[in-house]
């Protein structure tokens, strides 16, 4: 029997947006019957808004899967595979395996031969880098800054330090932290880096700006409960 695969599916990026998923997404989740999320409820609002139209009671098995996950629940996750089904995970917003619990899953996949399929969609990191204006050819991506502030201060002092060798550095926050990142990175860079913030991303709230720290303090958004990604470079 032929194995099943795993198709990662990108979920919107905030509110509710079924016009910039693919067609392509919306035609695959058609055709399948069981997904790995993180949060079933938001998974299921997130189908149902691209149109997918089979009972979550009687015809869809959701699998909840956060990021203390250890490889024996994988093999139950994935045990389906084996037996031809092919299985949908869901980020809870933007691309799957990006700052989530994902990618063990995948990488546990690949161990066992399984084929994984990434569709196209939503990614919030990609869309900052090429709306920033900074270098696309050489780019790091640095996740969540640590949590303790000394800790936090001496990261971003790193990231701008190393600037001067071209690479764009993007970093992120929750978005109820994103204000006192802000905050930090106005007090800690100096006052010609330059720093895009990409914020609420494909929607209609969406900020992407870059201009030089000097400029952000003039006049600094509120990014309390925003999405953001935060971008420096050159």
């Amino acid at each position: 029997m032929t194995k099943g695969k795993i198709y990662l599916i990108p979920s919107f990026l905030g509110e509710d947006n079924p016009n910039i998923i693919p067609q392509q997404i919306k035609y695959v989740v058609q055709t399948l019957d069981i997904f790995i999320v993180e949060q079933a409820r938001t998974a299921r609002r997130y189908l149902r808004a691209i149109g997918f139209m089979k009972n979550f009671d009687t015809e869809v098995t959701i699998h909840e899967m956060d990021k203390h996950a250890k490889a024996v629940s994988y093999d139950t996750l994935l045990k389906d595979i084996a037996i031809g089904k092919n299985i949908g995970v869901i980020s809870e917003a933007g691309s799957p395996c990006i700052a989530d619990p994902g990618s063990d899953l995948v990488a546990h996949a690949h161990k066992r031969g399984i084929e994984v399929v990434p569709l196209v969609g939503p990614n919030a990191i990609l869309l900052a880098l090429i709306g920033s204006g900074f270098n696309g050819q050489q780019f790091t991506f640095n996740g969540y800054l640590p949590l303790t502030t000394p800790e936090r201060i001496k990261k971003i002092k790193q990231l701008e330090a190393g600037l001067g060798s071209g690479t764009t550095q993007l970093f992120m926050e929750t978005p109820f932290r994103n204000q006192k990142l802000l905050d930090e990175l106005l007090r800690t860079c100096h006052a010609d880096t330059k720093l895009c913030i990409a914020c609420d991303l494909t929607l209609p709230t969406q900020l992407i700006r870059t201009q030089k720290i000097a400029d952000w303090k003039k006049s600094p958004p509120n990014l309390q409960k925003r999405y953001c990604v935060f971008v420096m470079g050159l």
